[in-house]
């Protein structure tokens, strides 16, 4: 498996952008582990970078949680203006 090694700016150090462009690539541990390290400082002295992972991580576990028994029914009743646009939307013309 290939793993991805990042350009960076100062002395090594990455950007929030990088950060969130290789989240994915970080989760899969899919970077080298000198670029794992560096993501590692950088959500050490980056708040914002570190919520944005918990968040992440959050919206992960919801979608698992929800999607957990796929056979559940769904709950509620959508709006018919919602449904009658989707079905607009997936009828061919």
């Amino acid at each position: 498996m290939k793993t991805k090694t990042l350009k960076t700016d100062i002395q090594g150090a990455l950007t929030c952008r990088q950060v969130e462009q290789f989240l994915m690539d970080y989760l899969d541990w899919q970077v080298t582990l000198w670029t794992w390290c560096k993501f590692r400082y950088h959500l050490h002295i980056c708040d914002d970078c570190r919520q944005y992972l918990q968040d992440y991580r959050n919206a992960v576990a919801l979608g698992q949680r929800i999607f957990a028994n796929p056979e559940d029914e769904a709950t509620g009743k959508v709006p018919d203006e919602i449904l009658s646009a989707i079905l607009k939307v997936r009828t061919p013309p």
